[in-house]
């Protein structure tokens, strides 16, 4: 586990991802291949390639269809994570780290960090889905 933890410290992903780079992530992460993601949105292999490879540019009927087939256009089109509210840069580097991986990556970088979490644990915190710390789902009242 420490030797996956080494590789993934090691890796730059402070690197400027272009769009294509991170529109091939939110494919992997849908877990397609190109020619099943280019069939879901409408357009051919070689056009979706080029998408990838920054060799053509994004058009408004292209991110519509995107955002019908669950892709977070927002992270494509500005590399910040959209899940509900925006992520701040370090989350939305974990997180691209953690879906760039195979599963069985995902999985060991998942025990990871709730290996970490129980071993620190401290008072209540803000989560990204709760701005309040005292926030739990059964209360009314909501995030």
């Amino acid at each position: 586990m420490f030797r996956v933890f080494r590789w993934i410290v090691k890796q730059d992903f402070s690197k400027q991802m272009s769009f294509g780079s991170r529109l091939a992530e939110e494919r992997k992460r849908l877990g397609l291949k190109q020619a099943e993601f280019a069939d879901l949105v409408g357009t051919d292999v070689p056009k979706q390639s080029l998408y990838e490879n920054d060799r053509r540019e994004l058009r408004g009927d292209y991110l519509a269809r995107l955002a019908e087939a669950r892709v977070d256009v927002v992270y494509i089109l500005t590399g910040r994570r959209c899940e509900g509210e925006w992520l701040s840069a370090g989350p939305t580097e974990m997180l691209s780290a953690y879906l760039s991986l195979p599963p069985d990556m995902q999985q060991v970088l998942a025990d990871l960090a709730i290996s970490l979490k129980e071993k620190f644990a401290r008072e209540a915190r803000p989560t990204v889905h709760a701005r309040k710390p005292d926030y739990r789902p059964d209360q009314p009242g909501g995030p």
